[in-house]
């Protein structure tokens, strides 16, 4: 089925009924209706119909979806709204001419998705002094780079992965970690995860011929790159023997669970968040958890939410901690802005939703913030550093692993 077919054909079930703008974040800061999930669904079905000619206005209505999802759960004809929107960004694309390599974003994308990222370099701006000058010269504003500037995490040296890691003690199973593009940013989380299986008894494989999972390019139209990128991680996982892939970024774990929509093929095992799989196992008698009489705010991804719905496993899995308290984070049905290359593409937008949370967080004053996916956590970080609020920013399973009694001498990946 072409684009145009398939847009004609998802639009046409829904039936405007309004049930989805009580959940739309958009809608509900602009009360515009191109901004609502039917509205943008109507305008797709006067493009395909020619009722409606390409504008920047139309495109941008289209573009400023944040592909939450969170309308999927409302809506009681079942449209499927992510897959719209990718599609209706396809088709934009293709009656434009656009380029997927001119903007600024497109070009930070083809990056992402190459592992391309200076990752030496980059520590090197931090670590000496540039960043610190640069920020307050003014330079990176007349650049244009003062956004991606801000969502700049401190960096860790960079561990390079082995393809397997062994068990300790008996096997109980082997699993396989996703990585994709970001790792540089996630290797806390990652490193936690694969320690921890590693504890538990799981052989850890992380297959080097892994890709970026392909969520910018689909979200940004460019569905043919994305079915590229689906393809090569299914043949690099299902190569292997495993019980299970594992990812600790929701963002790419929603899109690698949907890749037979995608691209017609599907990992031939489980796709699993890393709190889900470590919270369903049963714990080994030697691993146990240090006390931490803390304020935990919990923030819920749309991805966790909307797309996978598994967001209820970090509650569960956190709950091992002892003297723990967990808080779900104000707001957590609605997105906090993120939302993959939006916080980049959509300031304007992105910056309003973050105040919400901002002000939640202020309201709240937890000591630490845990969130599953890496976009999230950069966007509401920043936001948090902005505000001078005293909160750590973690992934729940680097929480977890941070609290392993004996974590020194039992808790490291061996050999990284």
């Amino acid at each position: 089925m072409n684009i145009e077919s398939f847009i004609h054909q998802e639009a046409d079930k829904c039936v405007k009924c309004g049930l989805c703008l009580p959940h739309c974040p958009t809608y509900l800061k602009t009360r515009n209706e191109a901004d609502s999930p039917r509205g943008r669904i109507a305008l797709l079905q006067g493009l395909v119909e020619n009722a409606l000619e390409l504008s920047p206005q139309l495109s941008g209505h289209i573009d400023g979806c944040l592909s939450c999802r969170a309308c999927e759960h409302a809506c009681p004809s079942v449209v499927r709204f992510g897959q719209l929107m990718d599609a209706g960004r396809a088709l934009i694309k293709e009656r434009e001419g656009r380029s997927a390599d001119h903007s600024r974003q497109a070009r930070l994308t083809a990056r992402l998705r190459g592992k391309g990222l200076p990752i030496p370099l980059l520590r090197l701006y931090q670590k000496s002094g540039m960043q610190w000058l640069a920020r307050r010269s003014g330079i990176l504003k007349r650049l244009g780079l003062e956004r991606l500037d801000r969502y700049l995490p401190l960096l860790p040296r960079p561990a390079p992965w082995r393809e397997v890691y062994g068990p300790v003690g008996d096997m109980r199973g082997s699993v396989a970690l996703f990585t994709g593009c970001m790792g540089p940013f996630e290797q806390t989380s990652l490193e936690a995860t694969a320690s921890l299986l590693v504890q538990c008894g799981y052989r850890v494989h992380v297959p080097r011929a892994q890709v970026c999972c392909g969520a910018l390019d689909q979200h940004e139209g460019n569905l043919d790159t994305a079915r590229a990128m689906a393809r090569s991680n299914i043949n690099a996982f299902n190569a292997l023997s495993i019980d299970a892939v594992i990812f600790t970024a929701s963002g790419c774990g929603a899109t690698l669970s949907e890749y037979q929509a995608l691209a017609g093929q599907s990992f031939q095992t489980p796709v699993m968040d890393s709190t889900s799989f470590l919270q369903q196992m049963a714990w080994p008698s030697h691993i146990t958890f240090t006390p931490l009489a803390r304020r935990v705010a919990v923030h819920d991804p749309c991805t966790l939410t909307h797309v996978l719905r598994t967001q209820n496993s970090v509650y569960s899995l956190l709950a091992l901690i002892p003297e723990i308290q967990l808080i779900p984070l104000p707001g957590n049905t609605f997105c906090c802005g993120a939302a993959g290359s939006t916080m980049i593409s959509q300031p304007e937008m992105a910056d309003t939703l973050l105040e919400d949370k901002i002000a939640a967080l202020d309201a709240l004053q937890p000591d630490i913030l845990v969130t599953s996916n890496i976009g999230c956590g950069l966007h509401l970080a920043a936001g948090i550093r902005e505000a001078g609020l005293a909160v750590e920013v973690m992934h729940p399973v680097a929480l977890l692993e941070r609290q392993v009694k004996g974590k020194d001498t039992r808790g490291k990946i061996q050999g990284k």
